[in-house]
């Protein structure tokens, strides 16, 4: 058993010892973990729902392709986002980026569920978006690891051929603060932020990137690109929450 193993099993067993309740607030919960959630802090957050972008997946004033991907394509082939970046789901996603990482469990196999709605089983490569070694020693963890190792597990209980591969990407060095740039320089922020690993494993690979939150959608098309030189078939960018087109 490798190290990221026995950590997400340290973490499943913490969940455990601490007793079934709700990942929020602390009610009790019978159905645990098959509810992360109670049904009161559920109710708080905000589906994705209908209309929502064609591309990017994030919820929209009218259906198709949002303003900002036509203005700026994503290189991603399509997005998925389960929740609204906003009110409640932005405070508990952001309590799981900063130390809160059991949440991500919730959040992973939330977001497999969204994905397996509308797309058929078939095999796909699993990869987090990755942070710096730095980063991710500061915080103690990388969320979307474990979002990812969340993912993958699920997915493979709804039937799909799924194998995680967390050592395929690295990122190379620390970005600027994505939420206070416009796509352009969001763009130029993570050009080159992010290397290759393993490319073999790439070639006519059907990929599913994992992330927290989508803005723009600039990181996940980066690494979009990345991944189709490589050979990639298909890239898919799955994540917890994602900013609505402006009055969505």
């Amino acid at each position: 058993m490798n190290l990221w193993r026995k950590w997400i099993e340290k973490l499943k067993a913490r969940e455990r010892a601490r007793g079934y309740a709700c990942d929020r607030c602390g009610a009790e919960l019978f159905d645990y973990p098959e509810h992360r959630l109670c049904q009161a802090c559920e109710d708080f957050l905000e589906e994705t729902g209908n209309p929502f972008c064609d591309k990017c997946g994030r919820k929209t004033c009218t259906s198709g392709v949002c303003l900002g991907c036509k203005s700026y394509l994503p290189r991603f082939t399509k997005g998925f986002s389960t929740l609204v970046y906003r009110g409640e789901a932005s405070a508990l996603v952001n309590r799981m980026k900063n130390g809160n990482p059991r949440l991500a469990l919730y959040f992973g196999e939330r977001a497999a569920d969204y994905f397996a709605q509308t797309m058929p089983a078939q095999q796909l490569l699993v990869l987090p978006v990755p942070t710096t070694a730095a980063r991710k020693k500061h915080r103690g963890y990388n969320q979307a690891e474990i979002l990812a190792e969340s993912v993958c597990e699920r997915l493979k209980q709804r039937g799909f051929d799924a194998a995680l591969a967390r050592e395929v990407l690295v990122q190379t060095r620390e970005l600027s603060k994505q939420k206070e740039l416009g796509f352009t320089a969001r763009a130029q922020n993570v050009r080159g932020a992010f290397h290759l690993q393993k490319r073999k494993i790439l070639h006519g690979a059907n990929v599913l990137l994992v992330d927290d939150i989508l803005t723009t959608g600039a990181t996940g098309s980066e690494i979009a690109r990345l991944l189709k030189g490589a050979g990639a078939n298909a890239v898919y960018f799955l994540t917890v929450a994602a900013t609505p087109e402006e009055n969505a």
